[in-house]
């Protein structure tokens, strides 16, 4: 590794990050001045820890490991545009996980040009400065940002700073990327790592940032802490709970005094000042009925099957009480045919027992219909898209995503468009609130032309009237009512016409969704909403059922699903897999969230629940609080999973994200009990001991 060479910076070349209410007036953006303070301290704390400032020795690097939402890519794009730019102009080059990233690290960076020129003239800012997508000689000045896949290349990623976004993906001491970080560490002078709370990551994982950011000394107790959370989860739960409890906040810590040299974190629930703008919590109640008899045997029946089957049909593996059976039908019906298929194949006896199984599942299946936890969510759904709410939903598998998109899609209530505004009138009144800019060509007008008719289908031309209520419907009327009614809520942040108008600049910026709104020209499906039945939309592997193909997003690029989504217009109701439950914003115009189908993992439970509650989240926006649903199925697998998984989550800031994914049936209810007690005894030092890695502020 290079040896720490100063960076020949100084604190005064930052100081502008102290005039936070100056940078806000100067920002085209609606930044929350309390938020924005606190990530300008951390980024000073940051760069005075890489430069060595105040007489400190400087640091090889910087691990930010804050909350979901909290803006840990400001504050890098911050640490980048200063070190890129400050005196001696100097390289710096991000690692972003995908191309989604990518282009959002492309447009934070560029968010931050205008107000940096009017603020911090010394630095130069500069829009061609920001290099997306390009690998090579890294010029001085220049913020260069590619994929993590590029680490792994022959070239060496060279340069002053060396920002990884999402490192908690090299999984595995063998993958490629994870050694590409160990071989390019070597050439870059400082690191600056953004992962998720530290110890929801593999220790593993955790020493090898470690190691990245030279913080060698704090490997021990990092590793003590480590094993007093798996005693916690994993150790004899007859001990005193007094004690386990001592012996947990002593090993935390611990553990924050020797990471605090080199790891920064805030959680959301200790910024008391900021919670106004991420938007209050609630829990939204969605009652499922318990299990009945004949889904209890349906569920039984299949695992029984599937045990008896195992090692008679060439090989089968997987699980037999299969989660997937608990929360739909759609995928138990796919084990049951082939399972048909695969029977005349069976020695006896077994292939009598499986086929009296199947005769049984034939006729429950026939019995039961629709899946009673699937009932529930899509009337509670309804019930919100009656009060003009957007919903999103998140499923862990996609069978199961599949069947609620399908379910969804089928059962809630059409957008009929009324007889008024006409689409003759409503098309006169987007083409002048959305009028052709001066010196426009020809494929620019095009791509507004499109925007504009899609506009005008069914769904979006039956929101805008409902937006509009009585007003008056003319053309001219219309265009100039769009200028002041509010879409969505009276008191949200955008009028129709802005809303319109910020949609379609987003798409037009974004390569992917350009590419997307240009196809539209000729295929107006492929944009979301543009069928008027079609209220919800899946992301996740489409349906085989032609008739279900208009429900689901076909482009593997989500840039444009995502942006209209964050609009008031198109799908009401999105239902993904954990795909869009990291990095990626779904809270403009949404705070409704239902954890349809939970993953065993805690952490990913916590990143769902952070694309919504955000800074500016829609939420604080209206003064609403956000709905988390956690429906259960009770008397089921799924209940169980549920019940654990609330807990655990409560938890999860607490122990710095060290909460153990589970697997239901090797979780005793009496030993979970005693967790919590042990937790509720060590809550207060725990959350003393986590206060220690906030940024400091000279």
């Amino acid at each position: 590794m290079i040896p720490i060479e100063p960076l020949g910076m100084t604190a005064s070349q930052w100081q502008f990050l102290v005039n936070v209410d100056e940078y806000v007036r100067a920002s085209a953006r609606k930044l929350v001045p309390q938020s924005t303070r606190r990530q300008f301290v951390t980024a000073r704390d940051i760069l005075e820890r890489l430069n060595g400032s105040y007489g400190d020795e400087p640091r090889r690097g910087i691990l930010l490991a804050d909350d979901v939402g909290l803006g840990k890519t400001t504050v890098a794009a911050m640490v980048a545009w200063i070190v890129a730019s400050a005196g001696e102009r100097r390289g710096v080059r991000i690692l972003a996980p995908n191309d989604v990233m990518v282009r959002r690290w492309e447009e934070e960076l560029l968010s931050h040009v205008e107000p940096l020129q009017a603020c911090a003239k010394h630095l130069d800012v500069q829009r061609h400065r920001v290099k997306a997508r390009r690998v090579g000689r890294l010029s001085a000045g220049t913020i260069q940002i590619v994929k993590h896949s590029y680490a792994a290349s022959d070239l060496n990623l060279t340069c002053d700073l060396l920002i990884v976004d999402e490192a908690h993906r090299a999984k595995g001491d063998k993958t490629a990327f994870s050694l590409a970080l160990k071989r390019q560490k070597k050439h870059a002078r400082r690191v600056l790592i953004l992962t998720a709370t530290p110890f929801s990551i593999r220790l593993e994982e955790l020493q090898r940032m470690l190691l990245l950011i030279g913080a060698d000394d704090a490997r021990t107790k990092v590793r003590a802490f480590s094993r007093a959370l798996d005693d916690l989860y994993q150790g004899n739960a007859a001990r005193s709970e007094e004690f386990v409890a001592e012996r947990l906040a002593m090993k935390a810590r611990e553990a924050v005094d020797a990471l605090s040299a080199g790891v920064i974190r805030h959680g959301i629930d200790d910024l008391p000042r900021e919670h106004r703008a991420f938007g209050a919590r609630a829990d939204w109640p969605i009652h499922v009925p318990p299990a009945q008899a004949d889904e209890l045997e349906l569920m039984l029946r299949a695992d029984r099957a599937l045990r008896i089957s195992k090692g008679h049909d060439g090989g089968r593996t997987g699980a037999t009480n299969d989660p997937r059976f608990h929360v739909g039908w759609r995928h138990l019906d796919a084990v049951r045919a082939d399972l048909k298929l695969e029977v005349p194949q069976y020695p006896e006896p077994v292939k009598a027992v499986v086929e009296n199984h199947l005769r049984a599942m034939k006729r429950l299946r026939a019995s039961l219909g629709v899946h009673s936890k699937m009932l529930a969510v899509g009337a509670a759904v309804a019930e919100q898209l009656e009060q003009d709410e957007k919903v999103l939903l998140f499923c862990h598998h996609h069978a199961t995503a599949q069947e609620l998109t399908a379910y969804l899609g089928s059962t809630l209530p059409g957008n009929a468009a009324p007889p008024e505004p006409s689409t003759s009138s409503l098309r006169e009144a987007w083409c002048a609130v959305l009028p052709p800019i001066e010196g426009e060509d020809a494929n620019e007008y095009m791509l507004r032309v499109t925007f504009i008719d899609w506009l005008c289908s069914e769904q979006n031309r039956a929101q805008v009237a409902r937006w509009l209520g009585s007003a008056r419907r003319r053309a001219t009327s219309l265009a100039s009512q769009m200028e002041k009614i509010r879409a969505r809520h009276s008191d949200g942040h955008e009028t129709i016409a802005e809303a319109a108008r910020a949609l379609f600049a987003a798409l037009v910026q974004s390569k992917s969704s350009r590419a997307v709104l240009k196809a539209a020209g000729e295929r107006p499906e492929i944009l979301p909403g543009a069928d008027g039945a079609a209220r919800v939309l899946g992301l996740c592997q489409p349906s085989d059922d032609e008739r279900e193909t208009h429900l689901f997003g076909h482009n593997q690029q989500p840039d444009t699903l995502i942006a209209i989504f964050n609009s008031p217009f198109g799908p009401d109701v999105l239902v993904a897999t954990d795909r869009l439950s990291e990095g990626i914003d779904l809270h403009r115009y949404c705070r409704h969230l239902v954890h349809y189908e939970l993953d065993p993992s805690p952490i990913r439970t916590v990143q769902r629940n952070g694309r919504l509650r955000r800074v500016n989240s829609w939420a604080a926006t209206i003064s609403e609080p956000i709905h988390y649903a956690y429906p259960a199925f009770q008397g089921t697998r799924d209940h169980r999973l549920v019940q654990i998984m609330k807990k655990r989550i409560d938890s999860f800031s607490l122990l710095l994200g060290g909460v153990h994914d589970f697997d239901v049936g090797e979780v005793h209810d009496s030993e979970e009990q005693w967790r919590n007690r042990v937790i509720t005894l060590a809550r207060a030092r725990l959350e003393k001991a986590a206060g220690g890695l906030r940024a400091r502020e000279r």
